[in-house]
């Protein structure tokens, strides 16, 4: 398998498009897919201030250096979330690419702030804190967002999450669901503009 490039070895390979990358070559690719979209969308201006909800994790944070490396003016935001060890690594690791990349990271704390952390919004019937913990993270990336002055929020999610979102919506025909479900979601009373930058096999959503 050649790089579609440069002809080397690849390293990745993105099946939608049948071509593969190095891994020189395959930043550069990336980072265009994510301008595409943005232009596609007319998601971002290189004039607003951006807030990327990060998680730790190599969606969130490869939004955000793709952001930052083709010119936006992006920050970062986490959400301490109180979910024991999970919760400290991805606090570091979010800490951590801030501190490298030299970018500002903004953090709420939900227990010192809020008083209670996610396992404490354990449903009754199903034992799982997700719906609630989703409407949390919503409420205060758009609360920073409102305090801080950012005109939009950016998300980054993996494609394959997003697939089985929308397959598990359409089985249980969530129409509400369903009509969110788009990469951008446009400003509102009390809530900022927000996009949403999904890779998963590094395809981009839509």
């Amino acid at each position: 398998m050649r790089c579609h490039r440069c002809h080397g070895p690849a390293n990745v390979e993105i099946r939608r498009s049948r071509t593969a990358y190095c891994a020189r070559c395959y930043p550069a690719w990336f980072r265009q897919q994510v301008q595409d979209r943005i232009d596609h969308e007319r998601m971002i201006r290189h004039d607003q201030q951006v807030l990327v909800a990060v998680s730790g994790g190599k969606d969130s944070l490869a939004l955000w250096h793709a952001l930052t490396a083709l010119g936006y003016r992006a920050d970062g935001m986490y959400i301490r979330l109180g979910i024991g060890d999970y919760s400290r690594r991805s606090q570091a690791k979010s800490e951590a690419f801030a501190e490298k990349h030299g970018l500002k990271l903004h953090q709420v704390d939900l227990e010192q702030d809020q008083g209670f952390t996610v396992p404490d919004l354990l449903e009754t019937r199903s034992g799982k804190p997700c719906a609630a913990c989703g409407t949390v993270k919503r409420y205060h990336f758009n609360k920073v967002a409102a305090d801080l002055g950012y005109e939009v929020v950016a998300t980054g999610h993996n494609l394959d999450d997003e697939a089985a979102v929308l397959l598990g919506n359409v089985l249980r025909w969530e129409t509400d669901y369903l009509a969110r479900q788009h990469p951008v979601l446009p400003a509102a009373p009390g809530f900022a503009r927000s996009h949403d930058l999904q890779s998963g096999s590094v395809a981009w959503f839509c």
